[in-house]
């Protein structure tokens, strides 16, 4: 099964900046894409593979509109960021 075949929700790329808390640290990235069921942020330093799994609360900030919080859980950590699947997707609080 191809990647784009285990998608449930389309992926647009729309850069924002999120500031996120992991394990009660505070950090700063990019998302690089985002859809309905979670994002890709982008970081400046390396995550390790312990922290999949781990809950996340961000607010991810937008140009026009108020800032969006959102939370859930760490999925996938690569050198280049972390894939995060929103805990109640296609809801913003």
């Amino acid at each position: 099964m191809s990647t784009k075949e285990k998608r449930d929700c389309v992926r647009l790329s729309v850069p924002r900046v999120v500031d996120f808390i992991v394990k009660g640290r505070v950090y700063r990235g990019s998302i690089e894409n985002n859809s309905d069921c979670g994002v890709f942020i982008k970081t400046k330093g390396r995550f390790s593979d312990r922290y999949e799994g781990q809950d996340i609360a961000m607010t991810i900030e937008s140009p026009k509109f108020e800032s969006e919080k959102r939370t859930g859980k760490i999925t996938r950590v690569t050198p280049e960021g972390i894939g995060v699947k929103f805990n109640y997707p296609g809801y913003t609080r």
